[in-house]
């Protein structure tokens, strides 16, 4: 039987970037038939408008929703794929930074992981960001035993019953991403595969540098208190 599944695609204003991502979708996972979820974040820019072009169209659900941030958005879309009975979720963040040629390279696997997660190799992002990123891998290994490369990565692929047995776990988390990691690490049901990323093309990192740090020392501090 064919698998059921739901792309979660979290927006915030990406108006010059999120036509081209969504049709970018629509084509290259079209064999997989699965049901792409586009859920704006209470973007402040003309997204909403760029994706009601989307409505109505076959296997598209669009969402509008206030403005709450990244990870709740993301959990957002996991309750939305869980109702609705599907057996995987693939998560995309919409910011264009990644291939999504390399979906079907993730979609194919034949696995029993409960999380494959696409490693960012020759990331092209901020270099606070990669630093935060190093930061946040010493966390988790001193704090939770376990070595995961990018724990943060949006690019990954979630197996429905493991999301269902996990999600009170994680359900006012800013970091999901990362938290959903550590717990697939330690029961030995996480996998990488390699893929590119790419240099943003369009549109501006939303965060400020302020509200970075804000958000580097909470989610840090997440990440030492989970248990």
């Amino acid at each position: 039987m064919k698998k059921k599944i739901y792309i979660v695609l979290p927006i915030f204003n990406e108006e010059n970037i999120i036509e081209k991502v969504v049709n970018d979708l629509l084509k290259d996972t079209s064999k997989f038939d699965p049901v792409i979820l586009l859920i704006n974040d209470g973007s402040s820019d003309n997204t909403k408008q760029k994706i009601k072009k989307f409505e109505g169209q076959r296997n598209v659900v669009i969402i509008n929703k206030d403005n709450e941030g990244h990870g709740q958005t993301i959990l957002h879309g996991y309750n939305y794929a869980l109702k609705e009975k599907c057996d995987y979720i693939f998560q995309l963040d919409s910011d264009d930074q990644f291939f999504t040629e390399n979906i079907e390279k993730i979609l194919n696997l034949k696995s029993n992981e409960d999380l494959i997660i696409g490693r960012r190799f020759k990331r092209k992002d901020q270099f606070i960001r990669l630093i935060i990123t190093q930061i946040m891998k010493s966390i988790i290994f001193i704090r939770h035993g376990v070595v995961i490369k990018d724990s943060n990565s949006p690019f990954r692929l979630i197996k429905s019953e493991f999301l269902l047995k996990n999600l009170s776990k994680i359900d006012d988390s800013i970091i999901p991403n990362v938290l959903l990691s550590i717990i697939a690490a330690k029961n030995k049901k996480l996998k990488f595969i390699d893929v590119e990323h790419k240099e943003r093309q369009t549109g501006e990192v939303s965060i400020k540098k302020w509200k970075l740090f804000v958000f580097c020392l909470k989610s840090f501090k997440e990440n030492i208190q989970f248990k």
